[in-house]
């Protein structure tokens, strides 16, 4: 109860990342980059690769922190799993 008390107060500064994986019709595994605002529910997919590298998800950060900038979006917590 109380984690979803602080998620709803919290919803206008929170985003959540995490990878998923999936498989291409051509039988590649693929790494999906993907953030969730919380206040508006927006997923962003900020990439996919075979093989993710901390620069790979750096340089995804780093592009959607200056997307979220433009947009004028005020999150300032990361929820990462």
């Amino acid at each position: 109860m109380a984690g979803r008390c602080f998620l709803r107060s919290q919803a206008e500064a929170l985003l959540a990342a995490d990878f998923f994986e999936t498989v291409t019709l051509t039988g590649a595994r693929m790494h999906i980059l993907a953030v969730i605002e919380h206040a508006t529910r927006r997923v962003r997919i900020l990439g996919a690769t075979a093989h993710p590298t901390a620069a790979w998800v750096y340089q995804a950060v780093r592009n959607l922190a200056m997307d979220l900038q433009d947009a004028g979006c005020r999150a300032r917590f990361l929820i990462r799993d």
